[in-house]
């Protein structure tokens, strides 16, 4: 469990931050689920984490999303786990919801920036990644959450 907790520490949360610094960015969105997901790995090893990963995709939909668009970017689309039609291209950066910028069915209030948007999601990535860390900080040392 320390190892989780100074991953969490030393890699997501500053990924993380970053990211609510560029809240627009497709790049940041996905290096933040790319660390959020390997999280998974941490608490498992040295054992493999398949278990751990499907059991944290069933109680937590945001860490299947975040699981779902990490690997829609690191193989173009997803492997055959949860949405296996998402592709890297369904992530995308969504205008603001203000007047001259917005673009009907893409925009949300996501701040002046728009925000990264995830075909299938009606919500903005951001948001579901910060509910997947905190879902992760929640976690005991046996992987279920308190």
């Amino acid at each position: 469990m320390e190892e989780l907790v100074d991953y969490l520490a030393d890699i997501v949360e500053p990924t993380l931050a970053e990211f609510e610094l560029h809240p627009g960015s497709r790049r940041h969105g996905f290096l933040a689920c790319v660390a959020t997901f390997h999280a998974v790995d941490y608490l498992a090893y040295p054992r493999k984490s398949a278990g751990l990963r499907q059991k944290w995709r069933r109680e937590s939909r945001d860490f299947a999303i975040v699981d779902e668009v990490a690997h829609a970017f690191k193989h173009v689309v997803t492997p055959s786990v949860g949405n296996p039609r998402l592709k890297a291209a369904d992530v995308r950066w969504g205008p603001p919801a203000q007047w001259g910028s917005a673009a009907w069915g893409y925009s949300r209030w996501s701040g002046p920036d728009g925000g990264v948007e995830v075909e299938g999601v009606d919500e903005d990535l951001l948001n579901v990644v910060r509910r997947a860390v905190a879902f992760l900080q929640s976690l005991p040392v046996t992987g279920t959450p308190k």
